[in-house]
């Protein structure tokens, strides 16, 4: 879902069917030339979602806080006003990359090696990410974050792919794979046979964000982008990942005298990556272009984009190497190729 108006940064190109977009993205068509390997993609079964990270979707905070009813009215509201600060979110995101390094070091598995981390023995705190430094995400955390986002932990960074029919993959399956969509594709094919309007009607979408623009004014970007290590991790290279993320600056732990202070500002910034993007661009004066484009293809197109894409070989299989992409593949070619009959 696009949330700015009128960028000069930002496009929205709609197509009203699989075949028009097609040829757009196809050879000699409008796209093909437009989206070189200077641009990264992410696909959305839905435009309802936003491009927001998981770990800022919902309230981290308290979602981590045991048994939060015994506590006092009082405190329950203290605890709700710390849970909306920037601070109190980067800790619980950090807290969650050491559980994660923790646990996956006594299983013997492999994580990038942080000196901070290893010797770090106080849950939740590491004195010089968090306490000096001030921004997050750090540097030394991005490897590891990368390798925790694309396991499931919920963190700041946004998942992307360098080709866009990997994002067509994830946009078209999820239409019919999301439990939280509500859309019925029998329903919308009846009703495009019959000529008539399916309602509710949403669309897919496809964003393609241009990687210069991490180098318009390198002195004051806080947008990031992760190029995570491939070996050793069959889906991540199968998906030809990459990460991008925003960087949080907040004020520092500790105040002139060396003690600690709480800060209750700045707030958590839950903006899309749309809005923040186009206010940094907006804010350093940068030249009128476009770097982040949102395409739009009606749900109802669905079918015919993944069985356009699993003809060039794009499906769970080839995009989750080994057994359980196999059945996923199976599963899906099945519930998609005969919910399109």
């Amino acid at each position: 879902m696009l949330h700015v108006q009128e960028s000069p940064y930002i496009k929205t190109i709609h197509y009203e069917n699989a075949d028009d977009f097609i040829k757009a993205i196809s050879y000699k068509g409008e796209l093909y030339d437009l989206f070189d390997e200077h641009f990264i993609f992410r696909g959305h079964s839905t435009e309802k979602y936003k491009l927001v990270p998981t770990a800022l979707r919902g309230n981290l905070v308290l979602e981590n806080i045991k048994n939060f009813e015994s506590f006092s009215d009082v405190e329950q509201k203290e605890l709700i006003l710390l849970s909306l600060t920037e601070l109190a979110q980067v800790q619980q995101e950090y807290r969650l990359l050491q559980d994660f390094f923790r646990a996956c070091d006594t299983c013997g598995l492999y994580i990038p090696h942080i000196e901070s981390l290893r010797n770090s023995f106080i849950p939740g705190i590491d004195v010089e990410s968090l306490l000096l430094e001030s921004k997050w995400i750090p540097q030394k955390y991005w490897e590891l974050a990368a390798l925790a986002q694309h396991h499931g932990v919920k963190t700041r960074l946004l998942d992307w792919t360098h080709d866009i029919y990997v994002a067509l993959y994830f946009a078209s399956t999820g239409v019919y794979n999301d439990p939280k969509e509500i859309f019925d594709p029998i329903n919308a094919l009846k009703a495009q046979e019959n000529g008539e309007i399916y309602s509710p009607k949403y669309n897919m979408e496809i964003w393609a964000l241009n990687i210069d623009v991490v180098i318009v004014k390198p002195s004051k970007d806080r947008l990031h982008i992760i190029q995570p290590r491939y070996h050793n991790n069959d889906n991540l290279c199968a998906q030809k990942g990459v990460f991008t993320f925003w960087k949080s600056v907040y004020p520092g732990m500790l105040d002139d005298d060396g003690k600690m202070k709480l800060h209750l500002k700045p707030e958590i910034d839950r903006h899309s990556l749309d809005e923040q993007l186009d206010s940094y661009l907006r804010e350093i004066k940068a030249k009128e272009r476009t770097y982040l484009y949102q395409i739009t293809i009606p749900q109802d197109a669905a079918n015919d984009i993944y069985s356009h894409i699993e003809k060039m070989g794009y499906n769970a299989s080839t995009i989750f190497p080994g057994y359980d992409g196999v059945a996923r593949f199976l599963k899906e070619h099945f519930e998609i190729h005969s919910k399109g009959k």
